[in-house]
């Protein structure tokens, strides 16, 4: 009973707190273009989510915000005939072009020293990877993690990557690309050149995988399967076009040749045994060079992702625009909860440091005081509640 107690609680002052949030800062929601045709979702706090909404105007929407004071709220990128229909009558009109970049689909090797083990079942919170969890023996374990600036640094990284191959590679205007941080571990890139709508799930997975490198063709960098006089299963014959763009660029780059370098390629070819051996040494490099991003995400064209403006209650942090994305500090800029303090009760044993608003705080007691916006971040990522 204490249990759902405490949940209660927590839940109270998480909606109270989104709610000041929707009051004060209306204005940060970015209503998308052709309003209309959007189907709008939410999520409410302790229960699943409700799609095929859709609204009129911000004051519709902005009233329901702040009426229903959802946990999540999301919009697609589709544009629908009837966006309120069933997902089969709905008639498909095109979708943004969407990328999403995410802190755990980059390995890093600071993610487990600041990640907690939070089990499905009983909430208990562990520091160290476990299979189990200690309390209930349940195998049912969430991982979360509070990025630190080596996360952030990294992120910002693949997304000047991703910017630079679609500018690049793809021809898209650099004024067409827009940049939004996620609200907890990640950055939304949205493409708003209207010649990428209509393309369909299969040319977007066709963007995804060259994005990726997936199924590189070792004739596009010179090395053609043939036996030459030598016995070799290969030849080396460079491209007329050159190795001066894209892909073939990346490689080259990668193995320090360009079209002068016969005798040092053909080496590198038979150093990995050969054609076949070259060729899975290629599709290695381009799963490391690669941009790497969520397939998912991008392919899905009827997926509603977390609407601008609106708060992630994984972190109660806000979905925010990056204008520059240079001088973007997630845990800063988007970071506009009240600071009034409030008791909150540590799940986590260990200390747990954090930097939000450019203030440090280690919480070490159970029990402690801490701004709202510090309180609403713990408990968002299950490390905290309120007894």
């Amino acid at each position: 009973m204490s249990g759902n107690k405490s949940t209660e609680k927590s839940a109270a002052l998480l909606k109270s707190a989104f709610r000041e949030y929707y009051f004060k800062y209306s204005k940060l929601l970015e209503i998308p273009e052709h309003l209309e045709q959007r189907e709008f979702g939410y999520m409410p706090f302790g229960s699943g989510m409700i799609r095929h909404l859709s609204f009129r105007n911000r004051g519709d929407l902005l009233a329901t915000l702040i009426r229903d004071v959802p946990a999540d709220v999301y919009c697609s990128n589709a544009y629908y005939r009837f966006p309120t229909y069933p997902m089969q009558e709905k008639q498909w009109l095109g979708a943004d072009l969407i990328f999403d970049i995410d802190a755990k689909d980059l390995h890093l090797q600071c993610e487990l020293g600041h990640s907690y083990f939070i089990c499905a079942r009983c909430s208990e919170v562990s520091s160290a990877k476990s299979e189990v969890c200690e309390s209930c023996k349940s195998t049912s374990l969430n991982q979360t993690s509070i990025p630190c600036g080596k996360c952030i640094f990294a992120l910002k990284k693949e997304v000047r990557r991703l910017i630079a191959v679609l500018t690049t590679d793809l021809g898209i205007e650099e004024k067409s690309v827009s940049v939004y941080f996620s609200g907890n571990n990640g950055f939304h890139i949205v493409v708003s050149d209207k010649s990428f709508n209509p393309l369909d799930s299969v040319a977007r997975s066709d963007v995804v995988s060259y994005l990726a490198g997936t199924n590189i063709m070792t004739e596009s960098i010179g090395v053609r399967k043939s036996r030459d006089n030598s016995g070799n299963d290969f030849l080396i014959k460079f491209p007329k076009s050159g190795l001066s763009y894209g892909w073939r660029k990346i490689i080259a780059d990668k193995l320090a040749i360009d079209q002068s370098s016969v005798v040092k390629l053909s080496n590198i070819v038979l150093r990995n045994g050969g054609y076949e051996g070259f060729k899975s040494e290629v599709g290695k490099m381009a799963k490391t060079l690669g941009v790497k991003i969520d397939p998912q995400v991008t392919m899905d064209v009827h997926r509603i992702f977390r609407m601008p403006g609106t708060i992630n209650s994984k972190s109660g942090l806000v979905k925010m625009r990056c204008d520059d994305l240079e001088s973007f500090d997630p845990l800063d800029d988007a970071c506009l909860l009240g600071s009034r303090d409030v008791e909150v009760k540590s799940k986590v044993s260990s200390q747990i440091s954090l930097k939000l608003r450019g203030q440090s705080f280690k919480i070490k007691e159970s029990t402690l005081e801490v701004p709202l916006f510090v309180a609403v971040y713990l408990m968002c990522k299950g490390l905290a509640g309120i007894d």
